[in-house]
């Protein structure tokens, strides 16, 4: 009976022990402090870019309620927005070990896996799959299938992607908006066929600059190629005695001027081959400025200079030039106009349905730099 008796006692102890060394909730200081409201903010300030500021918010969540498995996926997601990965993917499991019916918990964990993007993985059907269980959790919610979207479109499966996307459009939800702009470029990609793991990265950048517009040009419109096939112009070869017999010294070609601020950049090799076609050409202080965004002004003239190449036609470079502007934002004086009237006019770029602008100034996106090039084969009915 005594031995019964100490035991229990021993029981209670360890008992009474575990529960006292337990993590204790901290004590709330108004109605609204409660780890739903920090976690919500915090996932505010992971989107302001506020990564100190949101650990601190997931840190007042988890000490309000200990149990709280949101506060620990935020945690995950603020330390793979550090690149963190390996940790982040710790504090996301920690989540769901304490409740793996969490939604918020499901959706960041397919959020940091598509940001890890690791290679010999299956990361895209890793990412999906944790998409597709947080949407038998919560299917009316649009958060699952937009980041589903992302996913597919950061693997360059720009089908599935454009899909998901407007799964999320048809919930007319949160994110309604954002998988609105995001569908119409995937369309614009399907539409443009990239042919090159490159082309699928540049076609996912909103603003290309310089530097990838020479690598577009050279992998995607394969402008080697282009500039092989391309008319050739007729000679006159009959003899012509020279006005001085002494000058008969072959004229010698000037070579163009290296760029000067390319040597370490990344793209120099291609840079270097677009200027040797002469498709893009250094300023006239002898450097590229390779991370100079592209305007549609810039790429209309850039292409009128290979359409020009491709053809042989040199009467394409003077045939707007006088008369009125036919755009209500272009001066027919403009550098950019007689390339611009000209691309408008083959099909190969398109001014305002409405409006009849071309807005010049405007930036171009890899997609749009993309369909550009598909056009321009098309009007040139190339194929390679």
């Amino acid at each position: 009976m005594q031995k019964r008796s100490l035991l229990f006692l021993m029981t209670a102890l360890v008992l009474a022990l575990a529960l006292g060394c337990g993590t204790k909730a901290l004590k709330q200081e108004s109605v609204l402090d409660t780890a739903d409201n920090h976690y919500s903010q915090g996932m505010r300030e992971l989107d302001r870019g506020n990564i100190a500021n949101a650990l601190k918010e997931f840190d007042r969540a988890k000490a309000l309620d200990p149990n709280y498995p949101e506060a620990y996926a935020g945690v995950g997601l603020a330390l793979a927005y550090q690149k963190n990965y390996d940790k982040a993917l710790e504090s996301v499991d920690q989540a769901l070990g304490k409740n793996d019916k969490s939604y918020e918990a499901r959706v960041i964990k397919g959020r940091i896996l598509t940001m890890r993007m690791k290679e010999g993985d299956d990361w895209v059907k890793d990412a999906v799959n944790e998409f597709d269980r947080a949407i038998k959790l919560n299917p009316n919610s649009d958060k699952a299938y937009f980041y589903k979207a992302e996913t597919y479109k950061f693997g360059y499966q720009f089908g599935p992607a454009a899909e998901a996307y407007s799964q999320v459009i048809a919930k007319k939800g949160e994110f309604a908006g954002k998988a609105d702009a995001e569908y119409a470029t995937m369309q614009k990609i399907q539409r443009a066929a990239p042919g090159t793991k490159v082309g699928m990265k540049i076609a996912l950048i909103p603003e290309i600059d310089r530097a990838d517009l020479s690598v577009l040009l050279l992998e995607e419109l394969k402008l080697e190629e282009v500039y092989k096939k391309k008319k050739q112009p007729t000679y006159d070869t009959d003899f012509k005695a020279p006005t001085d017999p002494t000058k008969m010294e072959q004229p010698k070609a000037e070579a163009m001027a290296a760029a000067t601020d390319i040597a370490t950049h990344w793209a120099k090799n291609w840079i270097d081959d677009i200027m040797r076609l002469g498709a893009m050409e250094p300023f006239p202080d002898h450097k590229f400025y390779p991370d100079e965004k592209i305007t549609r002004a810039n790429y209309a003239k850039t292409m009128e200079g290979i359409l020009i190449a491709a053809t042989g036609d040199q009467s394409l470079a003077t045939k707007y030039i006088g008369g009125q502007s036919r755009f209500p934002d272009l001066r027919s004086d403009h550098f950019s106009y007689n390339a611009v009237a000209l691309m408008v006019d083959r099909g190969i770029m398109s001014a305002d349905k409405i409006t009849g602008a071309f807005n010049p100034e405007g930036k171009v996106s890899g997609a749009d730099a993309l369909l550009i090039i598909r056009d321009f084969q098309n009007a040139l009915r190339m194929t390679f």
